[in-house]
């Protein structure tokens, strides 16, 4: 009776296999996601890709850890502007909406930034470089 196979035992097999396939696909997706949104080469807000980082200074009125393409750091300093109740470009376009934008914006930057620095992302990490 030990040559017969248990077919259940193959299947629960295949089936742990196909779902450690599924996490694994999973965690590399949240790792991209998060080191996209933090790539030097990238505009944070449109993700105009450059080669030269040096076009990326950021202004006094950018957080530090943002990196925004001329015309993106531009619509940023005149969101801070009116933020703080001063006048901006008065662009037609910097209605409610455009300040809701960069609010949502800036609050997904947070986010993600939040979630780089938690425990669980960090062991995501380690656990992909095991994996590896």
């Amino acid at each position: 009776m030990n040559n017969v196979l248990n077919i259940t035992d193959k299947l629960n097999e295949k089936r742990l296999k196909q779902q450690t396939e599924i996490h694994r696909h999973k965690m590399e997706k949240v790792q991209r996601v998060v080191q996209c949104s933090s790539c030097h080469y990238r505009c944070s807000m449109c993700g105009y890709h450059v080669e030269n980082t040096d076009s990326f200074c950021p202004s006094e009125s950018s957080p530090p850890d943002l990196n925004l393409c001329e015309s993106c750091r531009g619509e940023f300093e005149d969101f801070t502007k009116i933020l703080s109740g001063k006048k901006g470009h008065n662009a037609f376009w910097h209605n409610k909406e455009w300040i809701k934008l960069w609010s949502a914006w800036l609050d997904y930057v947070r986010a993600i930034k939040e979630f780089k620095n938690s425990n669980e992302f960090k062991q995501l990490t380690k656990l992909s470089i095991v994996d590896d």
